[in-house]
């Protein structure tokens, strides 16, 4: 019963979601169209997709732990003071933003670019569900006009980071490998610390604060690397 439902509710998308697809003008992009919805694949059942206004690049929903995935690495935080200041409604600048109350236990906030409206996230499981409640019809074509955000990868050995020094854009996922014999950190004081990165294990990490990120082994200090973000 519930997939029937879901299948009904995925071809009333088909048939009213896709009119209400913006029009895309020369001026601006589809990205730029899109920045902040929240897109179901009306022809790869469902497929939900999120537009990060940060760089308009679409970032996959597939299951919950996707949208934790997406509150963590992509969340903004705001302290209690700015939150209870919008009232309800955030500021046009914030259209789309996952918002987080750094303050009060991390509880995460989507704000509708249609209307502005915070709306609390809750449990990946329930995050999951509101924002699928917002989705946007759209079809594989122009789904694929928006550019999915780059992965790159860094080896951990005895030798140290290769590469050492890597080059990316905001959005970008960045993945270390540790092909080591031996336990390592990545550290970046300030900025992130995953702590012990065990033999054959991965640690994966969302960029999308331009800048300079120095970091390094904290068992091995002579072990360093550099994330440049633009």
């Amino acid at each position: 019963m519930k997939k029937i439902f879901f299948m009904a509710a995925l071809a009333i998308v088909i048939a009213l979601g896709m009119s209400a697809l913006p029009k895309i003008t020369k001026a601006d992009s589809l990205g730029a169209q899109l920045s902040g919805r929240v897109l179901l694949a009306v022809q790869a059942n469902g497929e939900t997709w999120y537009v990060n206004p940060v760089n308009q690049q679409r970032y996959f929903l597939g299951q919950s732990l996707d949208a934790l995935n997406i509150m963590q690495q992509l969340g903004l935080g705001i302290s209690n003071k700015d939150f209870d200041s919008f009232k309800g409604q955030a500021p046009l600048r914030l259209s789309g933003r996952i918002l987080i109350k750094v303050e009060d236990l991390g509880e995460a906030y989507y704000v509708n670019p249609l209307d502005l409206k915070m709306n609390y996230l809750g449990t990946p499981s329930e995050a999951l569900d509101l924002f699928q409640s917002f989705g946007l019809g759209i079809t594989n074509s122009d789904l694929a006009r928006l550019a999915i955000p780059q992965n790159w990868g860094v080896n951990i050995t005895e030798s140290g980071f290769n590469p050492a020094t890597l080059t990316v854009t905001r959005g970008a996922m960045i993945t270390w490998t540790n092909n080591d014999s031996v336990v390592h950190t990545v550290t970046s004081p300030n900025n992130f610390n995953f702590g012990d990165i065990n033999p054959g294990k991965t640690y994966s990490r969302m960029f999308n604060i331009a800048g300079t990120y120095n970091y390094y082994c904290r068992y091995h200090p002579n072990m360093k690397g550099v994330i440049i973000v633009k």
